[in-house]
């Protein structure tokens, strides 16, 4: 089971260093989509990977190599799954939290300090709801038709399992 953890280590290593060149260099547009497609890619070629290589990788010792070739496996898959749904997490977190954007509006400021008013005028909701519609649409979650936004399949499976969470942990309809 060691060696599906070491494989999904080094897959995890490998996406992030992948991932800053691929963000640095070619800046993609549909950069979720980009961030999915090289987590596959990588993930399709640790399964391989695993195969080609010796149970023990060289310096295992006997007992971590028991569990079997698909127990290895399926361990490794899903500990790299989880590693990328977690570095989702801290992305989308960098990406879009109003909170750490906020902050670096108050730091880049000439007294780095701002006023209520100040943070206001940065931040106007059609900016804001532009950027959400843009983002939903481009996933294919809306659509918009005769002029007005609607879900899609996608966006209704979404929004079906959204209110059931909101409802369950009774997180009311605040965004």
């Amino acid at each position: 089971m060691l060696k599906g953890l070491f494989l999904a280590s080094g897959g995890l290593l490998i996406f992030l260093v992948a991932h800053v060149a691929l963000f640095r260099w070619f800046m993609p547009e549909r950069r979720f989509v980009a961030m999915v497609r090289l987590a596959a890619a990588i993930g399709v070629g640790m399964i391989a990977f695993h195969r080609m290589i010796p149970s023990d990788l060289g310096f295992l010792p006997a007992s971590s190599t028991g569990a079997g070739w698909g127990v290895d496996l399926l361990n490794g898959t899903l500990v790299y799954g989880f590693l990328f749904i977690g570095y989702c997490m801290f992305y989308f977190l960098v990406d879009r939290g109003f909170s750490g954007r906020i902050m670096i509006e108050i730091e880049q400021s000439p007294e780095r300090r701002l006023r209520r008013q100040d943070i206001v005028a940065r931040y106007s909701m059609e900016a804001v709801l532009r950027r959400r519609l843009g983002e939903m649409l481009e996933i294919g979650r809306i659509v918009v038709k005769e002029g007005r936004f609607c879900n899609t399949a996608k966006g209704q499976s979404a929004a079906a399992m959204f209110a059931f969470v909101k409802r369950f942990l009774q997180l009311g309809e605040g965004g």
